[in-house]
């Protein structure tokens, strides 16, 4: 008969037992999936290679397999390899981190990034910002823009010289209500009194409403240093807008040249993707 010290003891082997069994059940599963992973980076299965890393693989493995940047590495340098194969004229502008890569179009007077890579999901898409001008370059809102700001400009100086024709008409009938004034008060006396003073406040509200028209037209006249502030500013953003909207222009040309169209580029940059991915796969 067993005792229940002997029954404990078999009871306790019974379950570490289980423990080794599912211990190493886990660990072989785990070292199958790093072969796995190895088989498929050696044979450039792209697919395959995602799957295990990122789906399959635990997070500490993923973290400590990735220490310093090899995984990153490895993924950055097979995309940008496709990446000059499948699109010889793309080049590589900058490489933002370890996973994040930005490429331009071609080689022109404006050289800029337009495009980034990042290699962890893997994406390949167009900057929002260059989207948006390309975008607004289409639509004609750049030429739209720019009529507005000309026109502006246009505005501010016919408004500036009328200022000037404006002021000297009125600093002359300002003058002369003035000597009006001064003749007037010379000739009041106590028998015609009250019709000259009635005759001054006349003259004193018509100096009142011109000198209030003066300094409505006085800004565009004769504070040229705003006046310079200003039109420099209409400048500077007709020269930002268009030069924007060259650029624009020029990469919207070789996104033709290349793709047939920005709709045309878009699939191409899907369908780069996909291919990627099933990337020697069987």
């Amino acid at each position: 008969m067993e005792t229940p010290e002997k029954k404990e003891e078999l009871q306790t082997e019974t379950s570490f037992d289980s423990v080794k069994e599912s211990a190493s059940g886990v660990l072989g599963g785990l070292l199958g999936q790093i072969k796995r992973l190895e088989e498929a980076m050696k044979a450039e299965h792209m697919g395959d290679v995602y799957q295990i890393y990122w789906h399959e693989l635990p997070a500490s493995i993923q973290q400590s397999s990735n220490t310093n940047h090899e995984m990153d590495n490895f993924l950055t340098s097979k995309l940008d390899q496709e990446i000059q194969r499948t699109f010889p004229f793309m080049i590589m502008q900058e490489v933002v981190s370890p996973i994040l890569m930005n490429y331009q179009i071609g080689s022109y007077y404006r050289d800029r990034a337009v495009l980034q890579v990042d290699a962890t999901q893997p994406t390949i898409e167009i900057l929002p910002e260059i989207r948006q001008q390309w975008e607004k370059t289409l639509k004609g809102e750049y030429k739209k823009q720019l009529t507005e700001l000309q026109n502006q400009q246009d505005a501010f100086d016919a408004k500036t010289i009328a200022a000037q024709s404006e002021l000297q008409a009125l600093d002359e009938k300002i003058a002369q209500q003035e000597k009006l004034k001064a003749e007037l008060e010379e000739t009041k006396s106590f028998m015609n009194r009250k019709k000259v003073e009635e005759e001054i406040d006349g003259i004193n509200r018509e100096l009142k409403d011109l000198k209030q028209q003066r300094s409505q037209w006085a800004p565009f006249a004769e504070d040229q240093l705003s006046s310079e502030s200003q039109k420099i500013e209409l400048a500077n953003k007709i020269d930002s807008l268009s030069l924007e909207q060259a650029i624009a222009l020029k990469e919207l040309r070789l996104i033709k040249k290349r793709f047939g169209g920005l709709e045309e580029m878009d699939t191409a940059l899907e369908n780069f993707i996909r291919d990627f991915l099933s990337k020697g796969a069987e």
